[in-house]
């Protein structure tokens, strides 16, 4: 058991350290070349930090493990919508633009409801199902980088830096993030399951509780530093960008190797939950002139305060 805390702590700081170069690298690169924020943080950063789940769903999908898959997703995206958002809250004033939070906000809802519409037909994820996702996620992607205000102004005006470290190279250094953050995540992953598991707990709570929050520290990571950094369009697009990713990627890449039956439980609380949850979320966001502020982030943390002793106490 020692050596399973130990290997915990260890992969908590290669998260911590691995989102500190995604965070650099994703700011350097905006500032270069005149990309939004919110553009890198709902794209590369939240694709990037969105791998361990893509993992855990195609690993799943692989080996029939339905349960531990899509409540994996489901308790990540929740746990990042909620607890994550409020700590970026918490510790700085998150601001965001109207206009991108109308359009990002939209499309997370509408993520949601198309994979729980997928879901309650049949009370499966088809392979089929899992094309439509990856393609609709494809199509969101192109219009992001298509409509970006930042970008499309900074090509206009013919201000794209050049000052700094070579492009090629704060590419690298994400990459580099990314790949500390999977190997990280894995290690927190396996080790968080191991201690669950000599414990007793449960397969349901591993995979919406212990395996979701796992794998949402990548998230919480790069979301914290972000907001430390005083780069909040890093932390709000990854969250959001991640909530989006996941039940349209991640779950469509793993349904592809067969396709996700669903538990009731899942449909009947869990994912409501959460779906309610990303409305608070959105409202909160849209107050106080377009500001996340420390109450408002002590009030998500709450959300899934709530969310947390629930599932312990009655499922």
């Amino acid at each position: 058991m020692l050596t399973q805390l130990l290997l915990l702590i260890l992969g908590l700081t290669g998260l911590w350290f691995g989102s500190e170069r995604v965070v650099s690298g994703g700011k350097a690169i905006a500032k270069r070349l005149g990309v939004s924020q919110l553009l890198i943080g709902l794209t590369i950063v939240s694709i990037g930090t969105s791998l361990p789940e893509i993992m855990v769903t195609s690993y799943s999908g692989i080996r029939g493990t339905a349960d531990i898959a899509i409540g994996a997703m489901v308790g990540s995206c929740l746990t990042q919508i909620t607890l994550i958002l409020g700590i970026a809250g918490i510790i700085h004033n998150i601001k965001v633009r109207k206009k991108a939070l109308a359009v990002d906000g939209r499309m997370l809802i509408a993520s949601i409801s198309l994979f729980s519409f997928f879901l309650w037909t049949g009370m499966r994820l088809t392979p089929f199902e899992g094309l439509i996702l990856i393609a609709v996620y494809g199509a969101y992607i192109w219009y992001t980088f298509s409509h970006d205000e930042l970008k499309a102004e900074a090509k206009d005006k013919g201000k794209h830096k050049r000052k700094g470290h070579s492009l090629w190279l704060r590419i690298g250094e994400i990459l580099v993030g990314v790949a500390v953050l999977i190997f990280s995540g894995e290690l927190v992953l396996d080790s968080a399951i191991f201690i669950a598991k000599a414990n007793g707990l449960s397969e349901a709570f591993i995979g919406v509780v212990l395996v979701g929050a796992a794998t949402g520290l990548p998230e919480l990571s790069t979301a914290v530093m972000g907001a430390i950094k005083k780069a909040p369009g890093i932390s709000i697009g990854t969250l959001i960008g991640s909530n989006i990713t996941d039940p349209l990627l991640s779950l469509g890449i793993g349904s592809l190797f067969g396709g996700f039956a669903t538990n009731p439980e899942l449909l009947y609380f869990d994912i409501p939950f959460w779906f309610i949850a990303s409305i608070i979320a959105l409202m909160l966001l849209h107050s106080d002139r377009l500001t996340l502020n420390k109450y408002d982030g002590v009030a998500l943390v709450l959300v899934y305060g709530i969310f947390l002793m629930t599932k312990i106490s009655f499922l």
